[in-house]
């Protein structure tokens, strides 16, 4: 007799039941290789994996469903492990997160401390960090600076996840590509399962968001959850294409260009600084390498802009960006003294010696950009 049943396998990585049907939706993998392998990751996890590729299609973040599990976590006096993104934290903060975990321990780990320049100094760097959470009034226990890539801080994540915490279920969180699921995999690789449970991955009751749960001992989990989404960022706006472009891979190399009052400058496809005010001075882009600058005057700048942009002359450009109709023009007055940044969420930073100047960033609309003390340089 036939029997009818088959075991539905689920990817590792991020839990989609594996499929060999239709290599257009979630959770396709070739058949040789489900008939060849007792662990298999899906198409989309695989090529993650192996070549950083994303090939995941663009989800809404389901608020509703994500707050069900802070409310769980609150309810089960969790311990909250905030990863953030230490080139773009600033601008993906969301104070609505922030209002529903507040009561509980917050330990915050600032990930991708490779891709900021190997001269900076951590401890300043702690303190920019320490002073930004002081300037938003927001409680957490400790902050931890971290990399994926070179383990960096990998004995101050263990510790304390194996002490700090008290014995407490630790819930993960952060935004979409704030290095949280490297930060995972990273600790995985060096995570001992001492019990009988397994690493299982399955949608947290009361919603529709895969958690995976992570065993750390008889009576204590890590729930590792879906990635929220800024939808201010440039990451929420552009193909998945033009983000490949942007997302740095590798340290990122300042640029410097010597600007002032009329001149602009083109920043990829996606951005355009204008100086209204001000001296000629060098001011600092902190991009992924693969965006390119194209200096302009300020008179033809969207003449100059949008042709560049027409001829493919500038990295990365979009398609859903490409009119002047497309973007916002905003402007903010720069400090009197001392080294300012104006961050575009998503993207990247401008660093500026600051003497009260007036400037303009034009950019897609609904990206947030936000003027911020120095994250690198000092005076």
């Amino acid at each position: 007799m036939m029997n009818g049943m088959r075991i539905i396998r689920r990817c590792p990585g991020c839990g989609v039941i594996l499929q060999t049907i239709d290599q257009q939706l979630p959770g396709y993998v070739p058949v040789k290789h489900v008939d060849r392998h007792e662990v298999v990751l899906c198409q989309r996890c695989f090529k993650l994996q192996h070549y950083g590729e994303d090939i995941a299609p663009k989800e809404s973040f389901l608020f509703d469903d994500f707050y069900q599990i802070l409310a769980k976590a609150k309810q089960d006096h969790a311990t909250i492990i905030w990863v953030l993104d230490i080139l773009n934290f600033e601008t993906t903060l969301s104070s609505e997160l922030l209002g529903a975990v507040k009561g509980l321990p917050v330990y915050f780990i600032a990930t991708k401390r490779d891709l900021l320049p190997k001269n900076l100094n951590q401890k300043k760097l702690m303190t920019y960090i320490e002073n930004f959470f002081k300037s938003m009034q927001i409680e957490y226990v400790k902050i931890i600076i971290a990399s994926s890539k070179t383990n960096e801080a990998l004995d101050d994540i263990k510790s304390m996840i194996a002490e700090d915490n008290q014995g407490k279920d630790l819930y993960v969180i952060g935004a979409t590509s704030s290095g949280k699921s490297s930060l995972i995999n990273t600790y995985l690789k060096h995570f001992s399962n001492q019990t009988k449970k397994l690493i299982t991955t399955s949608p947290f009751p009361g919603t529709t968001l895969r958690v995976i749960e992570i065993p750390l001992n008889e009576t204590q989990t890590i729930y590792d959850t879906p990635g929220y989404v800024a939808n201010h960022s440039m990451l929420a706006k552009v193909e998945k294409e033009v983000i490949k472009l942007m997302m740095p891979k590798v340290e990122i190399k300042p640029v410097g260009y010597r600007l002032g009052a009329k001149d602009a400058l083109a920043i990829g496809g996606l951005a355009r600084l204008e100086m209204l005010t001000g001296k000629r001075q060098f001011v600092y882009g902190y991009f992924a390498n693969t965006v390119t600058f194209q200096k302009m005057a300020i008179q033809k700048a969207d003449e100059s802009f949008f042709h560049l942009i027409e001829k493919k002359q500038l990295k990365p450009i979009s398609k859903s960006y490409q009119k002047i109709e497309d973007f916002n023009l905003v402007e903010f007055t720069l400090p009197t003294k001392g080294r300012a940044d104006l961050a575009i969420s998503g993207y990247g930073w401008l660093s500026f010696v600051a003497e009260g100047q007036t400037v303009r960033l034009l950019l897609p609309k609904g990206v947030l950009a936000k003027l911020l003390p120095s994250k690198v340089q000092s005076v």
